[in-house]
């Protein structure tokens, strides 16, 4: 009978054995599964940081841009800066008109005074 326990005893340990094996090749197989991975998660992360770089000097330009925008002159102030020289424009040729009246007049005086 011991020699048939031990039998028995030796089966089950190598029942046991054999699940072991087959759960540490498992256990292999999806090791060297994230093994194949580490290249593309090293990849991915580089990738992630360049972009989180790209976003800080991205976000940089941005204020730049609008710090540029905001001191430009505004659609009402141009639109008022034409209208002064259109009035500018207007009123050059009576101004003209003044400048050579007193011209005259002065002329004028100084060749009666003489």
């Amino acid at each position: 009978m011991t020699d048939n326990k031990e039998v028995e005893d030796m089966k089950e340990f190598m029942t046991i054995l054999m699940e072991v094996k087959v759960s540490l090749a498992d256990q292999n197989g999806k090791l060297d599964s994230l093994l194949d991975m580490k290249p593309k998660v090293d990849q991915a992360y580089d990738t992630a940081n360049s972009a989180d770089r790209r976003s800080l000097e991205n976000e940089k330009d941005i204020d730049r841009i609008q710090e540029k925008v905001s001191t430009k002159a505004s659609k009402e102030d141009v639109q008022r800066i034409i209208a002064e020289k259109d009035n500018w424009k207007k009123t050059l040729p009576s101004w003209t008109a003044v400048v050579i009246s007193i011209v005259v007049f002065l002329y004028t005086i100084f060749t009666t005074i003489n």
